[in-house]
């Protein structure tokens, strides 16, 4: 049988981090990530 490995950190605990991290900083222009993602 194989053990079921439980994340350290939670999605939920994630999605809270970056909505702060968001407020702090301001969210990322959605530009410059689809140009990066298209560019490399």
């Amino acid at each position: 049988m194989k053990k079921e490995n439980k994340p350290i950190i939670s999605d939920e605990f994630l999605d809270k981090l970056a909505e702060e991290i968001n407020q702090l900083y301001g969210e990322p222009a959605e530009e410059e990530s689809e140009d990066y993602e298209n560019n490399g």
